[in-house]
């Protein structure tokens, strides 16, 4: 994971970025993985996940790396402004494991919106 992540959505548009995760032994038998978006003191605007397809394997998988895909449709509801995020790894037996919290996130408007 790099030191600094930031996402920034535009609203209206699909989001896609390549996830990657090193130097976690076990990121192979991960059964699960989640990025979190919310304003502060609000409800997340974003849950995206392995279950719900915003986070998916690349072609061809690779250990230890994901995508990261938010479809226009779903960043047409963002709210603008800034926001945090926060991304998490989960095993069989209910272990999860943060590995980026309270990240910079944004979502910036379409022009003349």
């Amino acid at each position: 994971m790099a030191d600094k992540w930031q996402l920034v959505f535009l609203k209206g548009a699909t989001y896609e970025q390549r996830i990657t995760l090193t130097g976690v032994s076990s990121i192979s038998t991960a059964t699960a993985s989640r990025v979190r978006v919310a304003q502060p003191n609000a409800v997340a605007f974003l849950d995206a996940t392995t279950a719900n397809g915003m986070i998916v394997d690349t072609s061809p998988p690779a250990t230890g790396v994901k995508v990261l895909r938010v479809p226009a449709a779903t960043t047409a509801t963002f709210p603008i402004g800034n926001a945090r995020f926060d991304f998490e790894v989960e095993w069989t037996g209910g272990v999860v494991r943060r590995y980026y919290e309270n990240g910079d996130a944004q979502v910036n408007p379409k022009v003349g919106t």
